[in-house]
């Protein structure tokens, strides 16, 4: 069933106070790229400042960033030296992605930016954002990451139900997210509540023990 939480857009400014905290708390990816007022908009409020307006693939990137700060993996055994985002495909997120991770982590870990040519080589990757260029393959990708401890996003209109866990959706110029927790509950990740609360829409409901 879906459940739809309070609408937050992923372009709104916030204040540099706000900003300043939320710096200190590394809660944010701030990138040298100019991301715009780019938020995730969680209780605390996770914004970024920018002077132009940002593209579509400057504000997905920076979601595909920030999921990471709000997602934990239960079988650190599986954790890598790194913390690689993968892009399964040809896309221009890709750009976008690289120029803004620069010096950045997450759990202590660096974060790189990686072009897989499938789902087998983004198996040990923390996010693998799969292309729409895959076309039919996206099928195959996604079978191929099955059972593995990825985040697997998208932005087909059906990414979610070939079995995707996080889809990007464009609501009047807005880029904003749909999240499947059947997916997620099929791996050891476990999503924060801050971020399902800002999410579009949820397929299942929360597994117990969610981060908070």
């Amino acid at each position: 069933m879906l459940q739809r939480s309070a609408k937050v857009s992923a372009n709104v400014c916030g204040s540099r106070r706000n900003m300043a905290a939320l710096r200190r708390r590394g809660r944010i990816f701030r990138g040298t790229a100019c991301v715009g007022a780019i938020a995730l908009q969680l209780a605390i409020g996770v914004v970024a400042f920018c002077q132009g307006k940002p593209s579509e693939f400057d504000v997905k990137a920076a979601y595909l960033l920030n999921f990471g700060k709000f997602m934990r993996n239960g079988n650190m055994a599986t954790a890598t030296s790194s913390f690689d985002v993968c892009v399964v495909g040809d896309d221009r997120i890709e750009a976008a992605l690289s120029g803004m991770v620069g010096g950045q982590s997450i759990d202590n870990r660096p974060v790189r930016i990686v072009r897989v040519k499938d789902g087998t080589q983004a198996r040990n990757c923390g996010i693998a954002y799969v292309s729409d260029s895959e076309g039919v393959r996206i099928d195959k990708d996604l079978e191929e990451l099955s059972g593995a401890d990825v985040l697997t996003v998208g932005d087909g209109s059906t990414f979610l139900a070939q079995g995707g866990m996080i889809q990007f959706l464009l609501l009047s110029n807005h880029v904003r997210f749909a999240v499947n927790l059947e997916a997620v509950r099929k791996t050891h990740l476990v999503l924060s509540s801050e971020l399902l609360r800002v999410a579009y829409s949820i397929a299942g409901n929360p597994a117990t023990g969610a981060a908070p």
